[in-house]
Order: C-alpha cells, then structure tokens, then sequence
C-alpha cells in the first residue's frame, strides 16, 4: 500500500509539475471583434500569487508591458481583470492553446492563445467611416490640463474667421478608456458624428483619453472629477484661442456626467448634449442596466433578478464602507446568499473568484464618485439649453427615467430652453438594434443612426441663430 500511494504521489507530483511548464511562458492571440483583428500576448510566470501576469499589445509598441493587479492564476487555467480598459479574461489550458472568454463593456468574444506568434489579418471598415475629400481642415492639437499631463486631440475647423462666433462640439467619451473615435467594436462613432458636423459647418474637437493614444497620464487612476479638470481645460484653451466661438459639449453616456461637472465650474459652456446619458444618478442606473442586460440576453426574470442584486449590495457596501471594508463585507454577505446565487450566473466562477471580480468592480474612487452622481446637484446650478436623447432600446442608460429626471433636476429657466427625443429603435450607441442586446453591438452595420446626427447638427444651429 505504500508503495502504491507512494507511486500516486509522484505521477501527480509530475503531472502538476507539466501543467505548470505548460501554462508558463508568452501566449500570443489574434482575436476578432465586430471585424477588427487585435494582438494581444500574455507573459505567465509562476502559479497563484507568487506569479504573474503581463499583458501586452504588439500592435500598440507604445503601450508598455501591463502587469495585472486583480488575476487568478492556477496550473491549468487563469483569470484577470485589466482596469485600465475595463477587460477581463478567463481561459483554461486545452492541449496546446488556453481557449477563453474575453469581456469588456458588457460584450463578450471568444478569445485562444497559442505559443506560436500570431499575425494580425487585414479587416474592412464600417460603412459609415467617413470618406475623403473632406471639406474642412483638420488639425491635431495638443491641451496641458497640468504641469505633467497633456491630452492630444483632433480639431476640426470648417472655413471660419477666428474672430467669428462659430459652433464649436467638444465630444466627450463615456466610461472606459477611450480614444478619440471613441472606438467600439469596429465602430468609430465619434469620427462619423464630428465628419458629419464638419459637413454641416461645425467644428469639433475630440480627444484622446487621458493614458490612452497619444495622451499621457494615468486612465486607471483616473476619476470623475479627473475627467471633469480635463474638459474644463480643453474649454479654456479654446475659449482662449477663439474667443468668439460658442461651445458646445456633447456627453455620450458617463460622458454626459463629465459634461455637467464641468458645466458648474465653467461659464464658456453654451449649451450641452446629453446622448444616452445618466439623468437619475450613478446608482439608479448602474442597478436598472444589471437587471435589463441580463434580461435581453436571454437571461430568465429570477437570473436577472439575482444579477441585479450581486450590483445592488456592492453598490450599498461601496458607498457605505472605506476602501479596506468593502471585501470583507461583500464577502460576508456572499456567505449568506452564495447557495442561491444561479449556477449559470457564476459560469464556474467560485466565491473567490467573484469576489475579486467585485472587489475590483467598485472598491475604487471613480466606482464611488459615479455611484454617487447626482444629476440634479448640478442641473440646479444651471442656466443652459440642453438637447437631451436617449434610444428607447438602450439597456445600459434606460430612456424614460432618465429623460424624466432631466426635466425634473433642470431649473424652470433650462427647462423652457431645452430640448428632449427619444430615438425609436436605437441602442446605447444609437445604433437602429434588432436584438437589441450588448452582444449585438457587434454584428450590426451602423454606426450611428443618421437621425441622431441630424437631430444634434440641427440642434447646435438653432442655437446658433438665437445667439445673433
């Protein structure tokens, strides 16, 4: 028998010791989203916390090698999560490759690591990326917000004198690190909407985020506050550089936050889009969208439900609890529910798992600042027209309640001067959906609706002839 148990210990003492060689070492991937072809390698060394995660993207050499924080790693899978961009991945070792599941802003792909280095494909763009000649001059310009940061931007300037007062659109992107197109998926809203104000002879302006293309900085640190400095010191620069010109912020979804922080601390501010934007505040949204993406999946009513509810109890422990409270109890809690929680939900993940999951999720100062948004807070210090658009199938940012908390923060003043639409039929990117789920922002074709962008051109002119 001890000869026996003896020969057991080394065969599994081997085997382990070869699944630690195989998952150790640089993976490289090519996955596809939405058509385009992305490089990612992974750098695994060592097993559990004594090793490592790095991740890297060969396409982008000024991105340095990014260590991840949060990760799960075992000798025959792992899992991390990527706060700089909001990424997180799960893979298990399969014969040669480590096959998983990538997922980043509510949408999921399928993503396999191989040892040997991939090559990126050629991909098509969309169909509504703008085509040349352009009938308007494009600069790249770059704003200091501080002594050590700098955002870089794209600045659209159809024929005007600079002593004119002419429309001028800041975009501002919404949650996760985003660049100037505001890049989705293939999609490049921002780039489609500020070619079609060019068109119609508006300006733009549209930035990097901070840590993200060429902007320098920190995004991982960043909070809303962070964002709102930001826009107030790209309206500065060009209030100071065309001081006729009348400006305007367009907010898509936590964009639109950023647009109303900014909007109390600036007077060179004329009026303001908010696009599928939070119009109740942080919590009230973060709590409906858990339950209605879920729902649109195809989740059933009691797995939505439950999903829901994991968001709503980290919500009310991170807005109630310091940074060192919150694991412990959202922990706690787990214990108490963990047995009820849908197995379809946790999709393998055990009670550890989830807990870094949530951990990394909300025991953070940007999670508590949006937690704790308050629309009205700031509605009420504004004197300002608003055009306010929501698509009646978003799931992330619902239409009517937010539309209805518009109107019910704004002063009677901003009320009687501004404008409200839902768009029929269109998602959170004011793409016509048909699903009308996250997972379909993917395979659709449009970027944008047109009636969206002609809804906001038409708006910033109108506007445009009141002030003359």
């Amino acid at each position: 028998m001890k000869l026996h148990l003896l020969l057991l210990v080394t065969l599994l003492s081997l085997i382990c010791g070869t699944l630690h060689a195989q998952i150790q070492g640089t993976w490289h991937s090519n996955f596809q989203v939405a058509g385009k072809s992305l490089l990612m390698d992974l750098q695994i060394e060592g097993i559990g916390r004594d090793g490592s995660i790095s991740v890297s993207i060969p396409d982008q050499p000024k991105l340095k090698p990014q260590t991840m924080e949060d990760y799960a790693l075992f000798s025959d899978s792992l899992w991390f999560s990527w706060k700089m961009i909001g990424l997180n991945y799960a893979a298990k070792l399969q014969g040669d490759s480590l096959v998983g599941t990538m997922a980043q802003s509510g949408l999921t792909w399928k993503a396999v690591f191989y040892k040997e280095v991939q090559n990126v494909r050629a991909v098509q763009g969309k169909i509504q990326d703008p085509k040349a000649p352009f009938p308007y001059s494009e600069q790249e310009i770059n704003i200091a917000t501080s002594k050590k940061m700098k955002l870089s931007g794209t600045f659209i300037l159809p024929e005007f004198e600079k002593t004119s007062a002419f429309p001028l659109v800041i975009l501002v992107s919404g949650s996760g690190a985003q660049d100037r197109d505001c890049e989705i998926l293939g999609h490049r809203p921002f780039w489609v909407l500020a070619d079609h104000l060019g068109r119609n002879g508006i300006a733009s302006y549209r930035y990097d985020d901070r840590g993200v293309g060429k902007s320098n900085g920190k995004f991982e640190s960043a909070t809303q506050v962070d964002f709102a400095t930001d826009l107030v010191a790209i309206i500065r620069y060009f209030k100071k550089e065309y001081p006729q010109a009348l400006i305007y912020v367009y907010g898509h979804s936590e964009g639109g936050m950023t647009a109303l922080r900014a909007a109390v601390q600036s007077k060179d501010i004329a009026g303001i889009i908010e696009a599928a934007a939070v119009g109740t505040n942080g919590k009230e949204v973060l709590i409906a969208q858990q339950y209605l993406i879920p729902k649109s999946s195809g989740y059933s009513e009691d797995e939505s439900q439950w999903n829901q509810r994991l968001y709503s109890k980290g919500a009310e422990i991170a807005l109630s609890t310091t940074a060192k409270d919150f694991q412990k109890k959202y922990g706690s809690w787990l214990d108490q529910v963990w047995d009820s929680i849908p197995s379809v939900l946790l999709n393998g993940a055990s009670k550890a798992d989830l807990l870094v999951q949530m951990n990394a999720f909300f025991n953070n100062e940007w999670a508590r600042q949006f937690l704790a948004f308050e629309s009205k807070t700031y509605l009420a210090q504004l004197n300002l027209p608003f055009l306010v658009i929501n698509g009646s199938k978003d799931v992330q940012v619902p239409a009517l309640s937010n539309q209805e908390g518009f109107k019910i923060g704004m002063t009677p003043a901003s009320l009687m001067k501004s404008t409200f639409y839902v768009l029929n039929g269109a998602n959170h990117l004011f793409q016509q959906c048909k699903e009308c789920n996250l997972s379909e922002y993917a395979s659709l074709e449009q970027t944008l609706d047109p009636v969206l962008m002609q809804l906001v051109t038409s708006w910033i002119l109108e506007q445009q002839q009141a002030h003359r």
